[in-house]
This record gives structure tokens, sequence and C-alpha cells, in this order.
């Protein structure tokens, strides 16, 4: 597989430009890379807990972010993904993911959220497929 990889600012995870996304602020560090989140109340589903699907995407931008700071271009093939407690809008949270194995074309990672005092939220394994 070999894609156009652009950055232009609009990805609905990450993109500064898009004033309909999270605007996830993501960092690289010693172990893959990392963003504080403070979901919003339009990001919910039930009363005050944020949707599952806001969750997901989260955790699979982290995946394919600390796969492009290893220098891999890739996209999503597979994301298996728990939430061991809801999590609350317009509260904090840590969002962390790294890079675990590189076999080919095939990346794997994985990603987690965690609140204030560093309990996990929710966890995801990532499949990624390198399109560089």
């Amino acid at each position: 597989m070999n894609t156009d990889f652009l950055m232009d600012e609009w990805c609905f995870a990450c993109g500064h430009k898009n004033e309909h996304g999270l605007q996830l602020n993501i960092t690289e560090t010693a172990e893959g890379v990392e963003a504080i989140i403070e979901p919003p109340t339009w990001t919910q589903g039930y009363n005050k807990i944020i949707h599952g699907g806001i969750i997901a995407t989260i955790l699979d931008e982290m995946a394919v972010w600390a796969a492009y700071k290893k220098g891999y271009k890739s996209v999503t093939a597979q994301l298996n993904m728990r939430i061991k407690k809801a999590l609350q809008v317009d509260d904090q949270y840590t969002a962390k993911a790294k890079v675990v194995t590189v076999k080919h074309k095939l990346i794997q990672a994985k990603s987690e959220i965690t609140n204030k005092t560093h309990e996990i939220m929710a966890f995801a394994d990532v499949k990624l497929i390198r399109t560089d």
C-alpha cells in the first residue's frame, strides 16, 4: 500500500483548523506520544459520559502518532479497545501510546487513557499497516 500521507490540519482528532474536532495536542515522549485531553460536552453520549466512539478515536489517533514519531506512516487496520470506567466530560485525562513491534508492514501499538490519579480508564491494542 502506497498512498500520499498529507498532514493538512483538518484531521478530526488532531487537526487544529478543524473547529468541530478534538484538536488533540500530541507531543513526543521517551516512550512514544502523549496528550492531555479535556473532552468538552459535545463529546458526550449519555449524560456527562464521553461517547465510546470518541474514546476509540483518541486511542486510534495516539497509536498512529506513536508510529509516525518513530518514522512510520501508517493507517489503522485493527483496534481492540476496552473501556474500564466511564470517562466524564469536562474532566482531564492523559492519553498515551507507544509502538510495541514492527514486522515488515505491520506495526503493533498500545494506547491508553488515564485519569488524574494515573488509573487506566481505557486502553487499546492497535494494528497499523505501513503506507510508506
